[in-house]
C-alpha cells in the first residue's frame, strides 16, 4: 500500500475543499484515487483530533441531485479552488486521516455551508 503524505501542519477547517487521497473501496482500501473533498468535521475537534470527517466531491454533474447533494456553481467554483461545476455527496461522509490530504484548494461560502448543512441534515436523518 502506497500513498503520498503531507508533512506540512495544516490549518483545516470546517467548509474547505481539500485535495486529498480516498482509498477506493473496490481494492479493498489497498489503492488510493486522489479527489477533491469537504471538510465537515467541527473545528474543535478538527484542531485536536489526527482525523477530519469529509465528503465526497465529484465533477460528474450529468446525474439528477438528489436532497442530500449539493452544487458548487458559479462564482462558487472559484472560492471553492476547483475547476469545474461539482457535486458535493453528503451521503458519502466518511473519516480520513490528516495525513492523506495534500493540500487545501480553497473553501465554501457561509452560504454554501447552510445548504450543505441541509444535506447533511437529510443525509443523517437529523
Amino acid at each position: 500500500m502506497t500513498f503520498m503524505t503531507n508533512s506540512l501542519p495544516m490549518n483545516l477547517q470546517r467548509g474547505n475543499v481539500v485535495l486529498c487521497q480516498v482509498p477506493m473501496p473496490s481494492t479493498q482500501l489497498q489503492q488510493f484515487k486522489i479527489r477533491p473533498a469537504l471538510i465537515v468535521s467541527a473545528d474543535r475537534l478538527n484542531q485536536i483530533l489526527d482525523d477530519v470527517m469529509i465528503v465526497a466531491c465529484t465533477s460528474n454533474t450529468s446525474r439528477s441531485l438528489t436532497v442530500t447533494q449539493y452544487l458548487i456553481t458559479g462564482e462558487e467554483i472559484a472560492s471553492a479552488g476547483i475547476r469545474v461545476e461539482s457535486v458535493v455527496r453528503c451521503e458519502s461522509i466518511f473519516t480520513l486521516n490528516k495525513l492523506m490530504i495534500i493540500r487545501k484548494l480553497g473553501s465554501l461560502s457561509a452560504e454554501a455551508m447552510n445548504q450543505v448543512n441541509s444535506c447533511l441534515m437529510v443525509a443523517l436523518e437529523l
